[in-house]
């Protein structure tokens, strides 16, 4: 077995929405990035790049490289499950939470948990999403960004 962490966190701008785990929800903010900012494919990558030892997202998907810009988030998460794959592994679980003040997300929670399950390979039960807010505290309780992290495990196939 093997485990990653990842983290990942975004500036936020006034807006129409914001992605999380791939599904666009209304927000009077959006997320300022070089990709599309979602935070909850990003954290989920690099826990299991992490869980890998093969690096992060910045080392696969450099923002210096034009070609990366504006890129759909899920490519790279699709990325970290070849890998995965290709390594011998699949997702045993993954937990998440994303902290934000605004706006709550609660009635797009299911949704976001059926998409990740897809894209892991791996049945909803192993996907566990929490949403938090900051109290008001710090950039966060502001609105100025928001924050998501991400534990996996991943076991050795046939195992």
């Amino acid at each position: 077995m093997r485990v990653g962490f990842g983290f990942d966190t975004h500036e936020l701008e006034k807006g129409t929405s914001i992605r999380l785990g791939g599904i666009d929800i209304p927000s009077d903010y959006s997320i300022i990035a070089h990709s599309d900012g979602d935070i909850v494919f990003h954290a989920c990558a690099d826990a299991i790049y992490g869980a890998l030892a093969i690096g992060d997202i910045g080392e696969h998907f450099p923002d210096t490289k034009k070609s990366n810009e504006n890129i759909d988030s899920a490519i790279i998460l699709n990325h970290a499950i070849e890998k995965t794959e290709s390594m011998g592994f699949c997702v045993n679980n993954i937990d998440i939470t994303i902290i934000l003040e605004s706006p709550k997300i609660s009635k797009y929670k299911k949704e976001i948990v059926i998409n990740l399950s897809q894209i892991l390979k791996t049945d909803v039960k192993n996907v566990s999403l929490k949403a938090s807010t900051s109290e008001k505290l710090g950039f966060i309780g502001k609105n100025l960004g928001l924050t998501c992290y991400s534990i996996v495990s991943l076991l050795m196939k046939n195992s």
